[in-house]
């Protein structure tokens, strides 16, 4: 089972009555980007929010379109290949006690770069403690088997609370659900360190290691509360640890710790077998990252959530187009762009791209006689051919520092002149 479309009205950015659908068509996968204001952000939290498991999670009201003129309107609806919808509409709550909906809320990874700042560069102290961020973000949905029954580690987290007075039956049940967590919370640590150390290796120079420490949660009668909240995050370089490593390593390899640290949880929790839609997105997660380590991102995807659908939202404009040639002949990607006019009111509209669109886009303008667009068309379909000739082939170009000003002429260049060397 997949899902097949997404649709949003009157929620934060997108005003209602208009519905913003995103439709998966034959794809797996989008690819969305969006210039600031234009709508991106506000589909990542409509996806964030519809697949909220929490108790106290807000209401639709509270991201309703402020600009929106009806009292009671807006929805978020996810589509499923099954032919079922589910909607969360702006009077009720979300669509989660029933499946598919029910079970996606258990595979579903929602990341965007102010969750990388909280494994690293907001962290003040000497050392990186990630536990908070394991029991709420990481692994609260990952599976155990305490006390002779299912449990997840969020689930088990939350049974975790201060003893109503310090009565014997009270600190009892207290220590016995801290108990019961730690055995549940310690043995899941390992397969998580190492899975993100498998995922840390594929990206180039790579010279990083990770490990844990982790010491047993206890209740403490001083001073009536918690002790030991700690999974201490440590990194090691050439096998030598580094102390304060979120002051030392760079802001590329930080969020490459933080985007493995992420993923592995969702990998380690989710069952390879579940019949039911695994949805990881990610919104523009890769800004502190340059290029060179933008492409394993790419590659982690590929080779380890195959059978995953990944929405990947950014506003970077040159690494969408980058993008665009590399997910040249995958059908498994549909791309989106939105952006906001004059009038301020976002729009959508899917991506197309490749030699046969543009050329079949150039012939259906030309019989509409408008010339010119069938000329910018023909160019696209020309610089899409002689690009991808020149990336099959390793052909090299005289490098720009800025994208846009590596033009046409200088591909078509080196590709005629290495098409002419060849057949001589």
């Amino acid at each position: 089972m997949k899902i097949t479309r997404i649709d949003v009205s009157d929620f934060r950015g997108f005003p209602g009555p208009a519905v913003y659908d995103f439709d998966f068509g034959n794809a797996r996968n989008l690819f969305v980007y969006g210039e600031n204001g234009s709508g991106k952000s506000s589909l990542f939290r409509a996806i964030q929010e519809f697949f909220n498991r929490n108790r106290s999670a807000r209401p639709f009201s509270t991201y309703k379109n402020v600009d929106s003129t009806a009292a009671d309107s807006g929805h978020v609806t996810v589509h499923f290949d099954d032919g079922s919808l589910q909607v969360w509409p702006y009077t009720g709550a979300r669509p989660l006690s029933v499946k598919p909906a029910a079970q996606t809320a258990l595979q579903v990874g929602c990341l965007d770069y102010r969750s990388l700042l909280e494994t690293n560069f907001s962290q003040k102290g000497e050392q990186v403690n990630i536990f908070e961020i394991a029991v709420r973000h990481l692994i609260p949905n990952y599976e155990v088997a305490v006390a002779g029954r299912s449990q997840r580690i969020g689930e088990l987290w939350s049974a975790v609370g201060k003893p109503r007075g310090h009565y014997k039956r009270h600190l009892e049940n207290c220590r016995a659900a801290v108990d019961r967590f730690n055995a549940g919370f310690e043995p899941v640590i390992s397969p998580l360190i190492e899975k993100a150390s498998e995922l840390l290796a594929k990206f180039p120079g790579c010279n990083v290691t990770l490990s844990a420490a982790f010491q047993p949660v206890e209740y403490s009668m001083a001073s009536r509360d918690f002790i030991n909240r700690e999974l201490i995050l440590q990194v090691y370089r050439n096998g030598a640890l580094l102390e304060r490593h979120h002051d030392f390593l760079n802001e590329a390899r930080l969020s490459a710790i933080a985007l493995v640290i992420y993923m592995a949880g969702l990998l380690i929790s989710v069952p390879t077998t579940s019949a039911y839609p695994k949805l990881m997105v990610l919104d523009d997660v890769l800004v502190g990252l340059d290029m060179q380590n933008r492409a394993p991102v790419l590659e982690i995807l590929r080779e380890f959530f195959a059978d995953w659908q990944i929405i990947l939202l950014t506003h970077d404009k040159v690494w969408y187009e980058m993008v665009q040639v590399d997910f040249a002949g995958h059908a498994e990607w549909k791309a989106y762009e939105l952006w906001l006019p004059s009038n301020q009111v976002p729009m959508h509209r899917p991506r197309e791209g490749g030699l046969q669109f543009y050329l079949a886009t150039a012939r259906r303008h030309l019989d509409d006689n408008d010339h010119h667009a069938a000329a910018i068309y023909t160019r696209m379909a020309f610089e899409a051919k002689i690009t991808a000739y020149c990336d099959k082939k390793s052909i090299p170009v005289p490098f720009k520092k800025d994208p846009k000003n590596m033009k046409a002429q200088a591909f078509w260049e080196v590709a005629t002149k290495r098409a002419l060397d060849d057949a001589a």
